[in-house]
């Protein structure tokens, strides 16, 4: 039992740092490593498992549960990579159409453009001075970007 472990200590010990020769670049050596040291512990466990009589069921659940565990985080991950993306289209919809109405002679002072978290539009407030026709600019908008019309809101200064 020992010298079969310590065979395979050996032997991973090997492996490993083969693989870590073979990692094409710095991105993926952290990531590499982090796994290979899980493989490590488990590896560095087995007689420790053995002497307490820990089932491989046990050892299964585990493993699900850190898998989980880390798919749990990728999707998170994935969210606010999601929300960062439709944030900074949000963003651009807010200039596009601040420049395009002072470009047709509205004191634009402010807009803000809501979307649900797919990226569609829910909603655009804009903030004017001066003088203007609420209902041309609503069509206006509706014209060029679509937005419904009971889904522009034009807000005085």
């Amino acid at each position: 039992m020992v010298s079969s472990w310590i065979k395979g200590l050996v032997l991973y010990l090997i492996i490993s740092g083969l693989v870590m020769k073979l990692v094409p670049g710095k991105n993926y050596e952290r990531y590499i490593s982090f796994y290979m040291g899980l493989i490590l512990v488990i590896l560095l466990a087995r007689p420790i498992v053995f002497l307490f009589g820990i089932s491989e069921g046990d050892i299964d659940r585990l493993s699900k549960s850190v898998n989980e565990y880390l798919t749990f985080n990728s999707y998170e991950e994935e969210l606010k990579e999601k929300a960062d993306n439709i944030s900074f289209y949000e963003s651009g919809i807010n200039e596009a159409i601040k420049q395009d109405l002072n470009n047709q002679g509205y004191a634009v002072d402010k807009t803000s453009v809501i979307t649900d978290k797919n990226g569609s539009f829910i909603s655009i407030t804009i903030y004017l001075s001066g003088d203007f026709d609420e209902n041309n600019l609503k069509k206006l908008i509706n014209d060029v970007y679509k937005f419904d019309l009971e889904s522009i809101y034009i807000v005085r200064r």
